[in-house]
């Protein structure tokens, strides 16, 4: 399209310059169709020189060299090449001599350079546009599969973590109550299913993480008996809202395992989801204790992985708080929108 949009206008301007009478003669046509073709078809040779040249350097001074000797030599080679065709032609079939005296090689020439320059101009400006587009694409795909691989990294590697906790409550169970014992298979089987289904996945809704959160809950609540009090108060037009894939799991993994399990306290573990104001609302998971641990002396899978994941996590703006006051530990994240 841009090169019909711009060899057109130079196939009129060849008619004006042969200058014959009538303006529009069989030769004015002829030695404009000839010296445009031979000018279009050099410029793609040009083409595939331009190429070749912005393979090997980025450099800008050998660009404009190429650009300049590159539509010199392009123009010469054309004119040339129509004086030496007409020439042969009229020598065979005579009455052509106009299409190759009318106007002397140089003039010729110094058109066709002037026009090449141009159309040299706009390639070089057009290829490298598109190669900084093509570019910033490339780089953007890159920057999504490396996001992508980053988060699956984050994610397999709950995995073994999660696991090695679950089957070792479940083989210590087996010992002291074979049915209790179970039950937690089945409650493990359930929070499995969940974890492994569709697991690339990083984003469910806050209804299906707390589903998953209320199992979690209920097999370490076979094992820890009455010591681990579960209520929740959830406010129901967030249920939809989309969040990191396990982050509150490993919110409440934390609280179980540094309150309920080191400290062997007995106590509540309280579920909110509540709005602030109306660009925020929160999900807050208090238990007791007095000591904020945050993995320090463990894996450090649990509270750096979910730190990790919101800070990747785009579709929410959320913050991770962990407070201690009143006897109690909150952990809190924070949804802006």
């Amino acid at each position: 399209m841009l090169q019909a949009i711009g060899w057109i206008p130079v196939l009129l301007f060849m008619v004006m310059l042969f200058g014959d009478t009538p303006f529009i003669s069989r030769n004015a046509v002829i030695f404009a169709i000839s010296t445009t073709g031979l000018g279009l078809l050099t410029s793609c040779l040009l083409r595939k020189g331009y190429q070749w040249v912005m393979v090997k350097t980025k450099s800008v001074f050998i660009w404009v060299g190429s650009i300049i000797f590159g539509s010199l030599i392009a123009a010469a080679a054309a004119t040339q090449t129509h004086m030496l065709l007409w020439q042969l032609v009229d020598l065979f079939a005579g009455g052509f001599t106009p299409l190759f005296e009318s106007q002397p090689s140089a003039s010729i020439t110094f058109v066709l350079f002037f026009i090449l320059l141009i159309w040299s101009c706009l390639y070089w400006a057009i290829s490298r546009q598109s190669t900084l587009y093509m570019l910033e694409q490339q780089n953007q795909v890159m920057a999504l599969q490396a996001k992508e691989a980053q988060l699956n990294a984050l994610l397999d590697q709950l995995s073994p973590h999660f696991m090695f906790n679950s089957i070792n409550n479940i083989r210590a169970m087996v010992l002291m109550d074979a049915n209790k014992a179970r039950d937690m298979l089945m409650a493990f089987a359930d929070l499995m299913r969940y974890q492994l289904t569709e697991q690339k996945i990083s984003a469910v809704t806050l209804q299906q993480e707390i589903e998953f959160v209320d199992d979690f809950v209920a097999l370490h609540q076979l094992q820890l008996g009455k010591r681990l009090e579960y209520k929740k108060q959830i406010d129901e037009q967030f249920l939809a809202q989309p969040i990191p894939k396990m982050a509150l799991q490993l919110l409440v993994e934390n609280a179980i395992k540094h309150a309920f399990g080191r400290q062997a306290v007995t106590g509540m573990l309280y579920l909110e989801v509540a709005k602030i104001n109306d660009k925020q609302w929160h999900i807050a998971l208090s238990h007791p204790g007095d000591v904020l641990i945050q993995d320090t002396n463990s894996t450090g899978l649990g509270i750096e992985n979910l730190k990790a994941r919101l800070v990747m996590f785009n579709e929410q703006n959320i913050s991770f708080t962990l407070q201690a006051a009143n006897g109690n530990v909150t952990a809190k994240l924070l949804f802006s929108s």
